[in-house]
């Protein structure tokens, strides 16, 4: 019967240790490469090194996990990476979902998540912690919701020109002489945008308008 190889990076010795004894259970699975940074990691890739799957820990000396897992999906698209990490956060949880990994089992999960994860992965499924499942739930109705209410601020396009000319600190009539418009209308479209955003100043308008995303990067 032909063995999973994996790579198991782990920059916590102990971690690292824990990680195997549980892997070794399975007599289906190789561990292959053991490293404590992801950089040497992708060292043994370009080397010629091959393995079915990569088990890696997010925070890490010299390159993070989902950095290297950026580049990994870049260069051996084939490679199926499980993030193992201690982070329950959005942000992680999310980045690593924008780079395509097969799987993300969260550190104080129960022991044989991690060889459920590797047994779904490899029949080319996906596995994520329930924790990991309810942050990307979460994070989609976030999404959804700051949807609704940017559909629900009907600016025009001028308004979004004024608005966004706002915002890079423009006066009233350095937006005009811009836009080929009066200074007077400048200053009602101001006036129409605060009242569609519920605005009661310049600050609260700005704050409103990047969190309903309504400013250009």
């Amino acid at each position: 019967m032909k063995k999973t190889k994996l790579f198991l990076v782990e920059d916590h010795e102990l971690v690292r240790k824990g990680v195997r004894s549980i892997i070794d259970l399975d007599q289906s699975i190789d561990i292959i490469g053991e490293y404590d940074r992801a950089t040497k990691a992708l060292d043994a890739l370009d080397n010629g090194e091959n393995p079915d799957i990569i088990l890696m820990d997010i925070s890490m000396p010299e390159m993070t996990g989902l950095e290297a897992a950026k580049l990994i999906g870049e260069k051996y698209p084939d490679l199926r990476i499980i993030i193992l990490s201690m982070y329950k956060d959005e942000e992680y949880v999310m980045e690593g979902l924008n780079f395509n990994i097969a799987g993300y089992v969260v550190k104080d999960s129960v022991a044989d998540e991690i060889l459920v994860a590797i047994e779904k992965v490899l029949e080319g499924g996906k596995f994520f912690s329930r924790e990991v499942i309810d942050t990307a739930l979460n994070s989609y109705k976030e999404i959804k919701k700051e949807k609704k209410k940017v559909e629900s601020v009907q600016l025009t396009k001028r308004e979004l020109e004024v608005l966004n000319d706002i915002s890079d600190g423009l006066k009233s009539q350095e937006i005009a002489d811009k836009l080929f418009i009066s200074e007077r209308t400048v200053e009602a479209h101001r006036g129409n945008i605060m009242k569609k955003l519920h605005a009661k100043n310049m600050a609260e308008l700005i704050k409103k308008a990047m969190n309903l995303g309504l400013l250009k990067p």
